[in-house]
């Protein structure tokens, strides 16, 4: 006659666990869950730090190439405009001063620079959401402010442009561009601030001493 074995009704195995043992299942479990949680925070928050100290640095040193260039720019173009003035007193004074009129007319439209603010790092920082993570605030408003200037520069900048398209247009009216290409712009002799002229050989003519013709010149430099 077969035995049958039946389940021990009291193993281990079968019990019912009790509130005390659910409870530390459940403890367990959501330290386990909030612990990850705050770790994946961190690893973020790091990771942020990070992304921030570097493009803070980039910034930095847009912020120092823009300084360079500006001042360059300044000092081209505070030579452009004196040489400028010095013209419009020649053509006003000493229209027979041809080779000095010449070498200023030269100057003028060779030392006109225009300024650009790198902004690539802070679109970049603006693009990603992390200006958010610039402190203090006034910081990034004195930062956004920067860069909002400069959309009143590229306007100058292009109002410059058309005048000096302006000056280029009408030159044949007084100018031998003869002249003008035997003229040396010391590509090998540039000052640190300014590209420098030589004066033409000789004595050359103007095309027109006419009064008209030569205000009209006058009034584009």
């Amino acid at each position: 006659m077969e035995v049958h074995h039946h389940p021990h009704v009291g193993s281990d195995s079968h019990r019912k666990k009790n509130f005390k043992e659910y409870f530390l299942e459940f403890i367990m479990i959501f330290l386990a869950v909030t612990l990850g949680f705050f770790a994946e925070n961190l690893r973020e928050h790091i990771k942020d730090n990070n992304e921030i100290t570097q493009d803070i640095k980039s910034v930095l040193s847009d912020l120092n190439s823009d300084v360079a260039h500006f001042n360059a720019v300044l000092n081209t173009n505070e030579y452009s405009y004196t040489s400028a003035d010095s013209l419009l007193r020649l053509l006003d004074n000493n229209i027979s001063n041809t080779p000095q009129i010449y070498l200023l007319a030269r100057a003028v439209t060779a030392n006109v620079g225009n300024y650009y603010a790198n902004s690539k790092t802070f679109d970049q920082m603006k693009a990603s959401g992390l200006l958010k993570l610039i402190h203090p605030r006034d910081l990034l408003d004195s930062l956004s402010l920067y860069y909002v200037t400069f959309q009143f520069l590229s306007a100058q900048d292009n109002l410059v442009k058309l005048t000096l398209d302006d000056v280029h247009k009408d030159n044949y009216l007084l100018f031998d561009n003869n002249i003008f290409s035997q003229m040396k712009v010391g590509f090998e002799n540039i000052n640190k601030s300014y590209t420098t002229i030589e004066l033409p050989s000789g004595h050359p003519a103007l095309l027109s001493t006419d009064y008209k013709t030569v205000n009209r010149v006058a009034l584009n430099y």
